[in-house]
């Protein structure tokens, strides 16, 4: 089949193309991140997009040439500046699906979220509801499939819960007993080819779940097994003061930690898995066939370990960076950093406007890395002004060398930390 799939950069639009190349079908993926998709058959043809700028249904049709089937895989976990729920949940796919359906398609399979019923509540569901609402009322066969959490090779919410697991204390919210029923990314591409075929029963809404539920406190302490670590005690947060914080994990940079995840924790994730195995034909597969049995790799526990780590060394190179500059403007005696100065050659006007203004781009730079403004860009410039700083002092002050406070060696350990960085940066989702 000629199929056009959206969102296949993401986690599940990624398994899903892998999948469909498997099956021969010709591909036409389109995604915002085309240099995710390192593997792609010659039948794929990829096609980058920018979702927040297909405005209206005819925008999609030049896409939908020779199209047999629709597949949308568009979601984000997080709002973010043009980035929003309404957007690229509801309005970017019904555009879509009414332009499919003017192009004559008859298929349309919409990957939703368990959850998005009558009883949603969050921007989050509500979003993926208006468009699954959409999809339902256009003459087609379609299929809104809601998964639970889904888990596999690059799954985000895992990745967390992993990083949660490897914490001294595992935290969780009211007792940790909200019930939670991952499924399996190859069940979710399973059953999307399922939809696929000709004989497939159409006009369905299914839930994907794994076979039988477990609570959330349980799971953190499997997965601290899985990374080889011994039991740890639980804390219990009040889930209204977790609420009121949550801002927090959101200004560290944790897209997952939002007020809506947080209560869609609190309602809980789980649904009758009867449907779905029926569809496919067999049972779906559970954490102990697919996930907790194999030991966690090096990569994994590494990543756990730094996952809460990361925000922490931005914030630190951040005050780094403020405390130099403010302690060179108010606190340390500038006649000796005019000494300093002019053993590297700067005297005279020029001593006061490179002390202020170097004092300035400090706390310019600790600012933006407090916002986290174009981290990589900001990240380079701060390696080049270290090893600038640490080239010139070392070389107009010699001594500084062997001074015991090392003034200039910790400038060493503080290069490498930004490169880390660097790379942390770069591995972002």
């Amino acid at each position: 089949m000629n199929i056009l799939l959206t969102g296949a950069s993401g986690f599940i639009g990624r398994h899903i193309l892998r999948a469909l190349e498997q099956q021969n079908h010709k591909v036409t993926a389109c995604c915002r991140n085309a240099e995710k998709l390192f593997f792609k058959s010659a039948d794929t043809r990829i096609v980058r997009l920018d979702y927040a700028a297909v405005s209206c249904d005819s925008d999609w049709l030049p896409y939908l040439q020779n199209i047999d089937a629709v597949i949308n895989c568009v979601g984000i976990i997080a709002e973010s500046p043009g980035q929003t729920f309404h957007r690229l949940h509801a309005q970017v796919p019904a555009s879509l699906f009414r332009a499919a359906e003017r192009a004559g398609i008859k298929k349309i399979i919409q990957i939703s979220a368990l959850g998005a019923d009558a009883c949603a509540h969050s921007a989050y569901h509500l979003s993926k509801k208006a468009a699954d609402d959409t999809l339902r009322n256009l003459d087609l066969d379609w299929y809104v499939l809601q998964p639970s959490i889904v888990y596999g090779d690059g799954a985000q919410s895992m990745a967390l819960f992993q990083a949660l697991a490897a914490l001294p204390m595992q935290p969780v919210i009211d007792g940790g007993r909200q019930l939670l029923q991952p499924v399996h990314v190859s069940d979710v591409a399973d059953t999307v080819l399922q939809c696929l075929k000709a004989e497939a029963p159409a006009r369905l809404t299914l839930p994907l779940v794994g076979p039988s539920p477990i609570d959330f406190g349980q799971l953190l302490q499997q997965l601290r097994r899985r990374l080889g670590k011994k039991p740890a005690p639980t804390i219990s947060l009040p889930g209204n003061l977790v609420q009121r914080f949550v801002f927090i994990g959101r200004w560290l940079g944790e897209p997952v930690c939002n007020a809506d995840n947080i209560a869609m924790l609190q309602r809980g994730n789980t649904a009758d898995a009867g449907p779905v195995e029926a569809f496919l034909g067999r049972a779906t597969h559970s954490l102990e066939q697919r996930l907790l049995p194999q030991p966690a790799s090096q990569a994994e526990r590494w990543h756990a370990g730094l996952y809460f780590l990361r925000p922490l060394l931005r914030l630190s190179i951040a005050f780094l960076w403020l405390w130099s500059g403010i302690v060179s403007l108010f606190f340390y005696p500038h006649e000796q950093s005019y000494r300093f100065l002019s053993a590297t050659g700067v005297t005279g006007i020029a001593a006061p406007i490179t002390l202020y203004g170097l004092a300035l781009l400090d706390i310019a730079l600790g600012l933006a890395t407090l916002a986290a403004y174009r981290p990589r860009r900001l990240i380079l410039i701060q390696l080049i002004l270290v090893l600038l700083y640490t080239l010139t002092v070392g070389i107009a002050l010699p001594e500084f060398w062997l001074h015991p406070f090392g003034p200039v060696l910790k400038n060493v350990p503080l290069l490498i930390t930004l490169l880390v960085y660097l790379h942390l940066e770069g591995e972002r989702p």
